[in-house]
């Protein structure tokens, strides 16, 4: 082949290589797009996982502080009554 003859095929494969390297490019800046999505993602999972457990101990805390505050109330509720029960007895005036 002549020199004439092996301009076009040479221009052919050079576009082509040309071509296929801006698609690989293109490519490998969306998957470290991708990446970097998926990080943030993981990141953001992770800290919800977190924040969850958190809530869950606040949860049970809550629950032991409700069990307490009702036998507060239980056992002032006692006390209201047996102190009636000695004004009541003793005559005396209680209602303060």
């Amino acid at each position: 082949m002549t020199g004439e003859k092996m301009i076009g095929p040479v221009l052919s494969f050079v576009f082509i290589a040309g071509g296929g390297w801006v698609t690989l490019e293109a490519v490998a800046q969306n998957t470290d797009k991708i990446e970097h999505r998926v990080d943030k993602l993981e990141d953001s999972i992770s800290r919800q996982e977190v924040i969850d457990v958190k809530i869950e101990g606040v949860e049970k805390r809550l629950d032991k502080m409700e069990e307490i505050v009702g036998k507060m109330l239980d056992l002032q509720q006692t006390q209201a009554q047996n102190m009636a029960s000695v004004c009541q007895a003793t005559g005396a005036t209680c209602s303060r």
